[in-house]
This record gives C-alpha cells, structure tokens and sequence, in this order.
C-alpha cells in the first residue's frame, strides 16, 4: 500500500471500511511517517474533542421552542391524528431545538473565532512539544523543507532561511487549523522551539494581533495572501525580531 495522508484521515474518521482499515493499519506498522501522522491525527481530534467550545441554548430561547410544541400539540384536535400527537410533538420538538441550538453555537463561534483560532494554536503548539514527532521532514534546508508540502497542500508556504540570524529551522509538518490543512514550520532560538502554522489569509480576521498564554507569546499577521501564526515560549521581543526577520 502507497502512504496516503487522506487514507489516514479517513481511517481516523472511522471512514474506511473494515477491509481497508486492516490494510491500513498494516502498513502503519511498518511505515514510520505513515505511523507519526496517524499518532499525530490522533492527538489532534483528542484535543478539538476536549477544546471545542459548547454553547447552550439561552433560557429564553428554550421557553420559545416549548411555546411552539405546545401551540402544534393544540392544533392537533382530530380524533384520527390525537394518538400521533405525542410523537409528532416530540419530533417537532427535537427538530426546533436541534435548530435552535446549531445557530446558536454558529452565533457564538462567529463572534469568537478568532480567539477561539489563538487558542487552538497555543493548543496545537504544546502538544506538538508533547508528541512523538516535532516535525514530519527534519531539515534545516529550506530546499529540502518547502519541496516536501508540494501535493501535501493547496498551496506553496514561504520558508525562510534564518541560520545566520539565530533562528535555524528544524524542518516542518502538516497541521489542520481553521477547517483545513495548514503548513507547519518548526525553528528554533537556543533551547526554545517555535512553531510557524502558515495558510492562505481568511477574511474577517484582524491584520495583525498578539497574546500570551502560561508563558507562552502568540503574533498573528498577514502578508499578501497568506496568513501566520507564530507561538513560542520565546520573549515577546525575539518573538517580534523572528517575525521581522521573516517577514
């Protein structure tokens, strides 16, 4: 079996059937990168399973649907229809909640997507510290790491050969942040390790944008069409001197 980084998506998604996931599963066992990027797909839907914010219904908006179901279960006053009523009114019940709360949750995210974003790469920079891999392609050469994204990605991301101004790369790896497949670049600063997520820009998101978490510093900017998120336990000023300098 060829590495596929789609097959393996899928099989995480419990998407294959069960003669392909065994086949899968082989060849796992004896592929390192194939291994790394299951391990690594794995950890990912862990943590959006854990960090993935639920926003109930408010109150008033329950008592809103309530009042629908009762006004439908009154309107069923046919002898024929009184015995499906019940059901029908869980149905219907079910059905405007189900709805009710989906756009509530849409309202919520939209409002809160882009620090909800900053969160997820803070997440996704710890656990990438935490995993068995940094990086899928280890190189401090830019040639070998910007080659490896190509048919990996639907785009080609910048990197940038930092070595002499201390900030050496280490190589790179495929992440998924914001619905879709990111470049993630990995340097470092003496002992530190910065993580890099690169992918083309998103509308509604600001320019330029900054935060800190647990030690942790955050700088977000645009540059033409592609959009950069880098998180380090760096100080915020080598943080900015790494920005500028690839910038």
């Amino acid at each position: 079996m060829k590495c596929s980084d789609h097959l393996i998506e899928a099989w995480v998604d419990e998407e294959l059937s069960a003669a392909q996931a065994a086949a899968l599963e082989e060849h796992v066992l004896t592929c390192a990168n194939c291994s790394r990027a299951h391990a690594r797909l794995l950890k990912q839907k862990t943590g959006v399973k854990a960090a993935a914010p639920y926003y109930s219904a408010p109150s008033e908006l329950r008592q809103s649907v309530r009042g629908a179901v009762e006004r439908l279960t009154r309107q069923e006053a046919a002898p024929a229809r009184v015995r499906q009523a019940p059901w029908r009114s869980v149905a219907i019940a079910a059905t405007l909640l189900l709805f009710a709360s989906l756009g509530w949750n849409v309202l919520q995210l939209r409002s809160r997507s882009g620090s909800d974003l900053a969160e997820t790469v803070f997440a996704d920079h710890i656990r990438s510290l935490a995993g068995p891999a940094l990086v899928d392609v280890q190189s401090s050469d830019q040639h070998t790491v910007k080659p490896w994204f190509a048919g990996k990605l639907d785009f080609s991301p910048l990197v940038e050969d930092l070595q002499s101004q201390g900030f050496p790369l280490a190589g790179g790896r495929i992440d998924y942040l914001a619905g879709r497949r990111v470049a993630a670049l990995v340097y470092h600063r003496r002992q530190h390790v910065i993580s890099l997520f690169v992918w083309p820009g998103t509308a509604g998101l600001p320019g330029e944008s900054s935060a800190s978490r647990n030690g942790y510093n955050l700088l977000h900017w645009t540059d033409g069409s592609m959009t950069y998120w880098a998180v380090s336990d760096v100080s915020s000023t080598e943080l900015r001197t790494f920005r500028s300098l690839f910038r």
